[in-house]
């Protein structure tokens, strides 16, 4: 099974967010409008997700959901 990330945007913040996570972690994303999905399968190393988004904005949580919190 693939490991992801799949985060859903809140508001107009949530794509710096975003941008800066996948150039923090060096991981591509993929999806729509309304969300985000980062694979984390191949990650060149281990990923903590809500440090990562943490470091960029410790109030990223009013501006993105990650929907899978778990994987």
């Amino acid at each position: 099974m693939r490991r992801t990330l799949i985060f859903s945007r809140l508001d107009g913040e949530a794509e710096r967010i975003l941008q800066a996570f996948g150039e923090r972690t060096g991981l591509a994303a993929t999806g729509g409008d309304q969300r985000t999905v980062f694979q984390l399968d191949g990650a060149d190393r281990p990923i903590d997700a809500l440090a990562e988004l943490g470091a960029i904005d410790p109030s990223w949580a009013e501006h993105v959901r990650l929907e899978n919190p778990q994987t």
